[in-house]
């Protein structure tokens, strides 16, 4: 019973600021995600914007016509339009044996375009059309003054077929959402830091019923409520999009174990660090996990860099990622796993602490 007042009381206190908590925790990183999601999009379908196109290349034939191609392709001329890469391309440009054949002979020549990526659709239509411009001005040349063959080879096109063999991937409003959860998490455990510090500023533990408590139970009661607190911001954030038709739309199951984990997170390292830390060195500790998501740029871009596995929101991005991708939890059992591990040990050493302490009363 007293743990359900101490849990009632401080839920009170924590919600007793309700329309701050939402604009601050919910509307707040929403709009946030709405915006950048929106102009990624744009960005994405922009008609009128010709992106250099990644091109890895494949020479089946191998023939000096073949090579004369990619050496074109490769040229200080075409390099705003095409870029030859080695790994990771938009498309694949695969050069056929035989080709050096059919051009000679004045036959339709063997390229396929493979595409590996979504979008880049105006890009791709420019690179065929310049090799087909390329492949008629050749075959003029070879054909000399047959009309005949003139006609026939400025009606057909070199690129024998486009095809789409892309990764499946997530939408602007999918990458950035599941992105922006890591912005609501260190927000939260920000918050819980700070608050903590603030709870014992101010006895804010008189409120439990006048029978005193331990250390331990004291803090077990302000994780329970803590829980609650937080389950029920990250839900809210979540279930927008999910409401919304534009992110989280898988298994409503998993989505739910997934909040548990990014509940666990929150609440393990806030009570953690300040249980174990003053407040000194504990809003120090907090700032630095504040900041370092930001450094990583993986909150608002849904890719970061090194600094990102430094930070505990990427492991939960990656979970909240792969199942907005696949709408359950396939590919997320490691990082469950790793978020799962990180919260226990953390918060172990904040129990260790609490009974290191002994059982030294908390009262009014």
């Amino acid at each position: 019973m007293k743990a359900l007042y101490y849990i009632k009381t401080t839920l009170k206190g924590m919600f007793a600021n309700g329309v701050v908590t939402i604009a601050t925790f919910i509307l707040f990183p929403i709009l946030l995600a709405c915006f950048m999601a929106f102009f990624h999009h744009l960005d994405d379908e922009n008609p009128l914007k010709l992106k250099a196109l990644n091109v890895q290349i494949v020479d089946e034939d191998n023939t000096e016509n073949s090579k004369r191609l990619v050496e074109l392709l490769g040229s200080d001329d075409l390099k705003e339009v095409v870029n030859i890469v080695d790994k990771k391309p938009d498309v694949e440009l695969t050069i056929k044996e035989g080709y050096e054949k059919n051009v000679l002979s004045l036959n339709k020549g063997d390229i396929i375009i493979n595409k590996k990526v979504e979008g880049m659709g105006m890009s791709t239509d420019t690179l065929k059309v310049i090799l087909d411009r390329y492949h008629q001005s050749l075959y003029v040349s070879i054909a000399g003054g047959d009309m005949g063959n003139l006609n026939r080879i400025m009606e057909s096109s070199i690129v024998e077929d486009i095809t789409i063999d892309t990764l499946k991937t997530n939408n602007p409003y999918e990458k950035i959402s599941a992105s922006m959860i890591g912005f609501v998490i260190t927000i939260l455990i920000y918050t819980m830091i700070h608050g903590g510090y603030a709870d014992i500023s101010v006895n804010l533990d008189k409120r439990i019923n006048a029978t005193p408590i331990t250390k331990l139970q004291y803090l077990f009661y302000e994780t329970m409520a803590l829980i609650v607190y937080v389950f029920i911001i990250i839900s809210g954030y979540v279930i927008f999009f999910r409401v919304a038709g534009l992110s989280f739309k898988g298994n409503i199951l998993d989505l739910i174990l997934l909040i548990l984990m990014g509940t666990m997170l929150v609440v393990s390292m806030s009570k953690s660090i300040s249980t174990i830390f003053g407040a000194k060195y504990g809003k120090i500790i907090g700032t630095i996990i504040f900041t370092l998501p930001l450094i990583s740029g993986e909150i608002f871009s849904g890719e970061g860099n090194k600094i990102a596995l430094l930070t505990p929101t990427h492991y939960l991005n990656n979970a909240f990622n792969l199942y907005n991708l696949n709408g359950n939890l396939e590919g997320c059992g490691k990082w469950i796993l790793i978020i799962f591990a990180m919260s226990i040990i953390i918060y172990s050493a904040a129990i260790i602490k609490a009974v290191i302490q002994g059982r030294k009363k908390v009262c009014a």
